[in-house]
């Protein structure tokens, strides 16, 4: 039995491999304190039953992430503790990724702009090197601006915009387009970074002082004049309270009334097939962590824009809970539906026409 960190999203240290046990811990490289993500393949281990122990303990409530080809992902529902899971192997299974959660793949993108004619586009290199991808998506003089991975290992936020994508191809949101950067920690996505907590700053805390190329191409974008709504796809801590739900994160005084309104038709738009949603969970600004340094993530950086309507960060969680479980396709069914709370809100406030 070997165990592999050599692919895109790949991050472990491993410790000791038995012949019935993984002892485990996430690589936290550049990251300033702790953090939770991981994702390994093992190789050799058909017909063999192994535990796989975590120090510390970051094992999600349904175990780990399983998948045979880096696009398809279910739960293990092994999770023997907070800090192990353990997993049968089949008598021909012989290559198996495990991860924290359900890792979105960089070409599962491509792939789903293919099939939509969606055409990708290079926006930039990264600071390593890693080409960062973009897409427009339909015409009209307002740009809807969805960014994710601000934080390489939040993968929840790359099942959101695409079922947002999705949604729009479906039924557009008149005069308007949508600007989709899915990657903008691309060199951390390609790693298997943490990418929070990055030092000396993550991402998501570069909007002032900037020093990734990601971020300055996001900056340029906003700043053209026509934006109508920038929208930061992100997953939360592990586990635990507001990060076992789905939560808006509500960041201004001055719009707290627009982004209740927001959560409100957000919450009507929840379909069976999606994740639970409701507006009880969102998170005030001035409560809990939600007291950042003004300016210095997209969200608080981009609703200060002349014209932008509404700019925060949606947080998506890794595994959801009994009764309300995360999988890839409830994921994207919860952006369609953000999108239609989306057109709802413009409706409401009598802006869904040509402004």
């Amino acid at each position: 039995m070997t165990i592999n960190t050599d692919f895109c999203g790949g991050n472990a240290i491993i410790r000791s491999v038995a012949d019935d046990t993984v002892v485990f811990s996430p690589d936290l490289r550049d990251t300033e304190g702790d953090w939770f993500y991981w994702a390994f393949e093992v190789k050799g281990a058909a017909g063999k039953t192994v535990s796989f122990v975590m120090e510390p303990g970051y094992v999600g409530y349904f175990g780990a992430a399983v998948s045979h080809d880096l696009y398809h992902w279910n739960w293990s529902d092994t999770a023997t503790a907070a800090n192990s899971f353990t997993y049968t192997f089949g008598e021909n299974e012989n290559d198996v990724f495990f991860a924290h959660d359900m890792l979105y793949h960089p070409s599962r993108f491509h792939k789903f702009a293919e099939l939509r004619g969606i055409k990708v586009k290079h926006l930039c290199d990264d600071n390593r090197g890693t080409p960062i991808p973009y897409a427009v998506i339909g015409e009209g003089k307002r740009n809807i601006i969805l960014t994710a991975r601000h934080h390489a290992c939040e993968a929840t936020g790359d099942y959101i915009m695409e079922g947002i994508i999705d949604e729009y191809l479906k039924n557009p949101i008149p005069d308007t387009r949508i600007t989709a950067i899915p990657f903008i920690d691309a060199d951390g996505v390609v790693a298997g970074d943490q990418g929070k907590n990055r030092r000396p700053h993550d991402h998501n805390r570069d909007y002032l002082d900037t020093i990734y190329n990601g971020v300055r191409a996001v900056k340029e974008i906003a700043g053209k004049g026509d934006v109508l709504a920038v929208f930061d796809l992100h997953s939360p801590w592990h586990i635990s309270g507001r990060n076992d739900k789905i939560f808006c994160v509500r960041n201004s005084e001055k719009k707290l009334d627009d982004m209740r309104l927001f959560g409100r038709c957000f919450e009507e738009s929840i379909t069976p097939d999606a994740m639970k949603y409701s507006t009880k969970n969102d998170i005030d600004p001035g409560v809990e962590w939600n007291i950042g340094k003004e300016r210095t993530s997209c969200g608080t950086f981009c609703r200060d824009i002349p014209g932008v309507e509404l700019a925060f960060t949606l947080e998506t969680t890794y595994f959801g809970e009994p009764g309300n479980v995360v999988s890839q396709e409830k994921l994207v069914a919860t952006g369609r539906c953000f999108l239609e709370g989306f057109r709802k809100y413009l409706i409401r406030k009598g802006m869904e026409k040509t402004i």
